[in-house]
């Protein structure tokens, strides 16, 4: 009766050692669903509902692809786009003021502004006029989008209205939130022009940058990388 139960106890601990290894080998994978680092990052934060992602491929050409958090998908994660973009006309890695690059990181949506009717955002939308700049200038409006008649600064940034259909709709993103002179300014995501590069922004179609600003809400994070892995855990 002895060697029955010390058998029954043998078995039952090999058993319970094998359910633990296998317990631990199996997490990592649950945590690790996602081929893309990002994904995997925000996948338990609750902070984050939406994923935009734009990796380079060849010269001023990337990828924007943007994830939608969905618990029902294998992967928490629903891909809602995928398209074509323009990056800056020197790539990326922004440094300064008029360098013509795309700047690298995560970075969080501000408002949305258009020459167009808000296409249906819940962010902030504002409609832009004839006396609207995007101030590049060193001084307090730097960084800015100011109307110049609200404010009584005569700017010599970009005025919005002559970028059409660029400014058609176009996302605001937190870079240099100090508005710190010269370290870049007005870095949007928005609609390609007739050229296959920009001055520092990200250009999409403007059927796709609609649906960006759809899509997109308080709870998106932008992530601008130029290699898979660079914010991965």
């Amino acid at each position: 009766m002895k060697i029955k139960k010390v058998l029954i106890f043998t078995i039952a601990t090999i058993l319970f050692l094998n359910i633990s290894v296998f317990a631990k080998k199996k997490t990592p994978e649950v945590l690790t669903i996602n081929r893309n680092p990002i994904l995997n990052k925000y996948q338990n934060d609750k902070k984050v509902q939406e994923i935009i992602c734009v990796t380079p491929v060849e010269n001023t050409n990337a990828i924007l692809k943007m994830y939608v958090k969905d618990q029902t998908q294998t992967s928490g994660w629903d891909l809602i786009l995928a398209t074509d973009a323009f990056i800056g006309k020197r790539g990326l890695g922004k440094e300064r003021e008029g360098d013509l690059k795309t700047p690298i990181g995560i970075f969080n949506p501000t408002f949305a502004f258009g020459k167009r009717g808000n296409p249906g955002t819940t962010l902030k939308y504002v409609e832009i006029n004839n006396n609207m700049y995007a101030c590049d200038e060193e001084g307090k409006y730097y960084n800015q989008i100011i109307d110049v008649t609200k404010v009584k600064h005569e700017c010599n940034g970009e005025h919005l209205m002559d970028y059409i259909p660029q400014y058609n709709y176009a996302l605001c993103i937190d870079f240099n939130p100090k508005n710190i002179f010269p370290d870049g300014s007005n870095i949007f995501i928005h609609v390609k022009g007739n050229k296959d590069y920009t001055a520092g922004c990200i250009a999409v179609d403007e059927e796709s940058m609609i649906k960006i600003l759809q899509n997109t809400t308080k709870k998106t994070k932008i992530v601008i990388y130029e290699y898979e892995h660079q914010f991965g855990e």
